[in-house]
This record gives structure tokens, sequence and C-alpha cells, in this order.
């Protein structure tokens, strides 16, 4: 048998078939030539006649001799492995896939065709821990000598192995990355981004911590792990690790924009476990970082420094009620941003969108990271369940977000003309937006995640909104903010970059919450059956002293009182934070009860029946949990202020129908909170009004609501082409 290359493969010959036909001619005119059985193998297997490809191979290997068998073994295996890269080029893995393992079983010690296999074993949907454990991958791996494999393909294997969200497939990890040369921090920087992903659309913690604790082994004192490591940690409460991590951070950042973020991730651990003291130095030092960022150099930005900068103000308005510093600070930080973001280059395609449109219709888009069970998903959802759509087309895009979650499914899903779910990358998202042609865009993040704040300021629709998720980010690109008559001051518009437009009555309505079955009772808390229970139900972010001072000089005027204590923070932490209070003003530790969070929603609520009186936060007020107050009927006492965060409860609490409880000073908030713990007959007014104004009160009137968005959408587009055309109008002139 003559060991003969062909010139010809299956895959340079129209069709398998017609490959068939020409091999089996070839070998009929020459039965000597051991490529053409190769190739004739190749093309049965393509066309789905593996049995066929089998005897074709073996043909040439059943007549040799034992001394030229291993030779025609690695030509075989040749032919297969360039087939292999073929079918890859023309974007075709499954056919890649197919001939990959069977490289394998011709070879199952070729690491690099292993590697080969396992990343289109991953691109098919195919890989599995029986696979591996099954061609002995983790034996395999530990063989490799460092960098003795291509780094591009060491990064698609271990890719790969973060779907094997097993044991398996951590070894797995930990065994591969050794190997990696030159490229290792960026394949590091890719896993997590990938973990990062799968913390947040999937809730993987314990297998994103795992594969965290690897990555900070291979690659110490990475400040791209250190910062995942600790925004994951301070996610899942465990705020000692999450601040070790912040510090480490913070040590080793040495250009002024990652001191900036340093500061800015361990403000969110401390802020988070509730130890004020720490957060407030860092809060001190953020202050004197920003001043000198903003006079550096700040237009050579890359895009992870400038996203470092647009999220490093985000804890301002817990500390202080100051709009007008923290609102001109966010703009300048703002406008730095976008300017930074759009001087990166960009590789944009923008296709026809495949929904039609309708005649006479807006086509409204909404984006945001929390069409989920999250507050921002709990508060929107009925605003796509009432809005018209004779009228509107509506576009939901859903960033970083699992399309397979329940609560998006159902609320979601099907609410509007089209859903599409994206991950990081928002040049994708940018292209579809701009496919879609959206006419008004409205985002519900802000500040609180970077993707979108990137997609906003490429401007991929003409008028551009925030809603919803947070205070205004300062965006040259947002043209507008929606609020109301109440929850920013009348002044608001001397500092804020986007327009103010204040619906009619309430810029948010729900119709109501789900409510379960309470678990929580006075007896298991040791709380008698005649005492006023106050109540508060927030993170440590929160947690402001001064705030918790005013509380306590409430609970302390009023006998018989109790102060439960709820929300996501260290235990430890906040029981000093409290508890030293507490001792201040001369309250005894044992009338503070701390109660564990509740993850059911309905739950939840329904545990919110056991207060008398809520006591809300400031200069940070609550806002799902304010609309879960009232709806529940439970007097609450909120104090006013400036900022947006610092009115939300006095715009909800007017919206539902009560003014009792708003007080306009720290003074008044005290008063407020004693009044209604010594006044029974007060509480129960307040309850009957709360009752009653669910039929009636505009912050239950979610149908009207969406009227009024709809309403303001119609005017911001006719101001737009009135504006357009104007323009037109005196570019004609002077021509």
């Amino acid at each position: 048998m003559q060991v003969i290359a062909s010139t010809l493969s299956p895959s340079s010959i129209s069709s398998p078939d017609r490959a068939i036909e020409f091999y089996e001619t070839e070998i009929a005119n020459d039965e000597t030539i051991a490529s053409n059985y190769w190739q004739l193998g190749v093309a049965y297997l393509l066309a789905g006649r593996e049995d066929d490809a089998h005897v074709a191979w073996f043909t040439p290997i059943s007549t040799a001799t034992a001394d030229s068998i291993d030779d025609l073994n690695a030509e075989l295996i040749a032919v297969l492995d360039r087939e292999a890269r073929y079918q890859v080029e023309i974007s075709a893995p499954e056919k890649a896939w197919l001939l990959r393992q069977h490289i394998q079983i011709l070879a199952p010690n070729l690491v690099e065709n292993i590697f080969e296999a396992i990343y289109l074993a991953y691109l098919t949907e195919n890989l599995t821990p029986d696979l591996l454990i099954e061609w002995q991958v983790l034996e395999l791996i530990k063989k490799v000598e460092p960098a003795s494999i291509d780094d591009d393909l060491l990064a698609n294997v271990l890719k790969s192995f973060t779907i094997v969200r097993t044991d398996l497939g951590l070894k797995a990890i930990e065994a591969c990355l050794p190997l990696t040369g030159s490229k290792r921090e960026a394949i590091v920087a890719m896993l997590v981004v990938i973990g990062q992903g799968l913390f947040d659309r999937l809730y993987l913690g314990p297998f994103v911590v795992a594969l965290l604790e690897i990555c900070n082994r291979v690659v110490p004192d990475n400040l791209i792990v250190l910062r995942l490591s600790t925004y994951v940690h301070t996610k899942i409460g465990k705020y000692t690790i999450a601040i070790a991590f912040a510090e480490e951070y913070c040590r080793l950042a040495s250009n002024t924009i990652d001191k900036l973020f340093g500061n800015y991730i361990a403000q969110d651990a401390y802020f988070g476990a509730g130890d004020w003291q720490a957060a407030k130095v860092k809060s001190d030092l953020y202050c004197e970082l920003i001043e000198r960022a903003i006079e550096s150099d700040s237009l050579n930005l890359n895009r992870d420094r400038a996203s470092h900068l647009i999220l490093s103000s985000f804890f301002l308005p817990y500390i202080a009620d100051n709009p007008r510093d923290n609102k001109n600070l966010q703009n300048k930080i703002a406008t730095i941003y976008q300017q930074n973001i759009q001087l990166t280059p960009s590789n944009i395609q923008v296709d026809k969108s495949s929904i039609p449109k309708k005649t006479g219709c807006l086509r409204i888009g909404y984006i945001a990271s929390t069409f989920r069970q999250h507050s921002v998903g709990w508060l929107s959802r009925w605003l796509m369940h009432h809005h018209d759509r004779e009228s509107f087309q509506v576009f939901i895009y859903c960033v970083n977000t699992d399309p397979d979650n329940s609560f998006n499914h159902q609320w979601f899903r099907h609410k509007g003309d089209c859903i599409s779910y994206f991950g990081y990358d928002y040049q994708d998202i940018v292209a579809q937006i701009r496919a879609d042609e959206i006419d008004i865009l409205i985002e519900l993040d802000s500040i609180t995640f970077d993707t979108t704040c990137m997609v906003m300021t490429e401007k991929p629709a003409p008028i551009q909104v925030s809603w919803l998720g947070w205070d205004a980010s300062g965006l040259p690109a947002i043209d507008y903010f929606i609020a109301d008559p109440y929850v920013l001051p009348d002044e608001a518009q001397e500092y804020y970059q986007e327009k103010i437009w204040r619906l009619p009555q309430t810029y948010l309505a729900v119709d109501g919450f789900e409510i379960g079955t309470p678990d929580l009772r006075r007896q298991d808390l040791d709380i008698p059956d005649d005492a006023v229970i106050y109540f508060s139900g927030q993170s440590g972010y929160k947690r402001n002293p001064n705030c918790i001072r005013a509380q306590m000089e409430i609970v302390k005027s009023v006998p018989n009182s109790y102060f439960l204590i709820k929300g996501s923070s260290d235990p430890e932490i906040i029981k000093n934070l409290f508890g030293n209070l507490a001792a201040e003003v001369g309250i005894s530790f044992d009338r503070l009860k701390f109660i564990d969070r509740v993850e059911d929603e309905p739950t939840h609520r329904a545990n919110l029946a056991i207060a008398d009186i809520v006591l809300d936060t400031f200069p940070y007020n609550g806002a799902t949990t304010t609309l879960e107050t009232l709806w529940m009927g439970i007097p609450m006492v909120t104090q006013v202020g400036k900022q947006f965060s610092a009115r939300n409860s006095y715009t909800f609490m007017l919206n539902a129908g009560i003014e009792e409880g708003i007080a306009w000073s720290q003074q008044e908030y005290i008063e407020w909170g004693i009044k209604l713990g010594l006044d029974p007959k007060l509480r129960m007014e307040i309850r009957e009004k709360l009752r009653a104004g669910r039929q009636t009160a505009p912050v239950w009137d979610a149908q009207q609501f969406t009227r009024d968005m709809e309403q303001a959408y119609c005017q911001m587009w006719a101001k737009y082409q009135a504006e357009n055309n104007s323009k037109t109008s005196d570019r004609s002139e002077n021509n």
C-alpha cells in the first residue's frame, strides 16, 4: 500500500456524495493509495455513513505490515485534523467535533486534539463531566509541559471547563491555567468576566468563589481578580473576606483611577457590612482621589478604567443630602466617562430589525440588567404589563440576565414585541437597538451597571431617558430624567444635566404586591402582645449613624417599645453599631431585635404586618420597601431631604393618600415617631386611609401611570420632531 497524499480533500468537492463518487472511482483505478481511503472515509463520515467510514479507514491498515501501521495512523490523523480545522473555518463545529472524536479514538493521548475536541464539545453543547472522565482529561493535563500548548487554544479550553460547574471542572481549570504562557493575564481576565456572568446571571456563588481562589493562586496580586473577589464576597455576605480583598486592591493600586476604584470597592464592602466608621474614612479619601482624577489627563482612559470612574460616586447620596455638589460632581464624571467611551474604537455592525414597523407607532426600548427578581424588576413589570401595544411597539433589552429566569419569563418575556438577551458586550446591544430603529430608549440602571452606561453613551436612539433604577447618571447622551412633582425639589433642574420630565402625579405606580404567609411572631422574639414595634428593614448602605441616633431617641421616648432591625449586613458589625448608639441614649440592648433576611419576597412582605410603625432611613430612603410598607397598610415615618433618594418615601406616601409621618427635619422625624408610637388611634386612622387608598390612590394605579408615561413619550417625540424640523429649516435658509 502506497502512502501518497491526495491533492483533493472531500471539502474541496461540492458535496460529500460527489466526494464519495470521486474517491470510489480513484480507488477502483488504483487500490494501493492509502490516502484515497482516508479521504473516502472522511466523505462517508460527513455524509452520515459512519460505519462505511470505519471500513474505508480499516482497509489499508488491514493489509499493512506491522512496521508501517504507525505511519498509516499518523497520516490518517493528519487528514482528520486538517479536515476538522477546515470545518471550523467554515463554521461547522458539529462536523469538526465528529472528526475530533475519531482522532481521539486513534490517539487517546494526543493532548492538542483533546483540547481542540473539548472546545468543540463546548461549542456544540456536548461537553459533560462524563466525557472528561472518559477521556482522562485531568491525568493528561498533568503530563503537559507549561507553555507547550498555544495560549489561544488553552483559553478556549479553560472557557469550556467553566460550563462543567463541578469539582471536576474546577480541578481541570486549576490544572490547566498554569500551562498558559505570555497571555496568562488576559486569560485570567477572561475567566473573571465569565465568573461575573455566572454569578450575576445564574447565582453560582460557590463555584465562582472557587474559580476566583484558583485565579488568585495562579496570578496573585491581580487587580481584576481582586475586584471580582471583593464584589462576590460582598454580595454573598462574606464581608470580612471582601474587605480583605478590597484593602489588598487598594494597596496594589498604582495610579489614580485604580486607587479610585479600589476606594469604591472598599466602600462597597464596608458600607455593605454596616461598618460606617471605616466606610466614612474611605469616603473622605474618595473626595481627594476624585478631585485628582478630574484634574489629571482623564481623557486617555481605556474602557475598563473609564467604567471605574463612572461607578465611583455611587455612595455619595448615602452619606449626605447634598445634591447640588454631588450632582455637579457626577455630571463632570459622566462627561469625562462619555468622552472616553466614545473615543474607544468600535466596530458596530447594524442589520435590519426582524420586527416590521407599524405605521403611526412609536418604538419604545427598555434596557436594564434588572428585569428579574430585583427591586427594579418588581416595580417596572407593571409598566410592561399595561403598555398600549396598539400605539407603541415595545422592545425589551435584558443585559446580563438569564433567559431562563422564571421571573423574567413571567413578567417580561411576552410583554413586548421583541425581547433580547445580552452579555457584557455593549456594542452588540447598540447594534441591536439601532437595527430595531428605536425612537425612545429608556434605561433603568443608571450608574449601577457600567455596560448600560456604555450603551447610552453611543446614543443608539434619538431620544434617551433615565427612569427608576437610581438617580440620574449625568451622561450628556441622556435627554430626560423621569420625575414627578414631589420626588425632586423645584430647583433641581439647576444641577441636573438631564432635562427633568415631571409626570403629573407619580414617577412610579404598581398594582400591588404578592403577599405570602407570615412566619414571624411576637412570641418568637420575646415581645409582649401589648408592646409597640418599630421596624426598619434596610441594607448596611443605608444605616447612616445620624439616622440611627434619631431612631434610638424615638424608641427611648416610647415605653414598652421595641425596635426590629432587618437587612443585609454583617450581623456582628450591625449589632455593635446599633448597640453602641442605643447605649449612648440609654436604651437597653434587649429592646433591639435583629432578624434575618427572608429570601422569599411574599413571606418578607407578610412579615411586615408585625410592625406598628416603620422608621425610614435618611438621607437614603427606602423605595421598594416603602411601597411594600404602604401596601401592607403600616404607618411610617420619613424625613424629606433635597436629593432624589431622600424624597422617594415622600412622593410615595403622598401618592398613597397620607401625609402623617412626613417630616422635614430630624427633630420632626423624632416627633412623628414618638407621636405614632404613643397614639394607637392615629395609627389605626392611617391604616384605614391606606386600605381605602388601595382603590383610588395614584401610586396603586399602574394603568393610569402607564398612560402618563405614554403621553410623556408622545410629547418627547413631538418636541424632538419640532426641533429637528426647525434645524432643517434653518439650514435651508442659510444655504
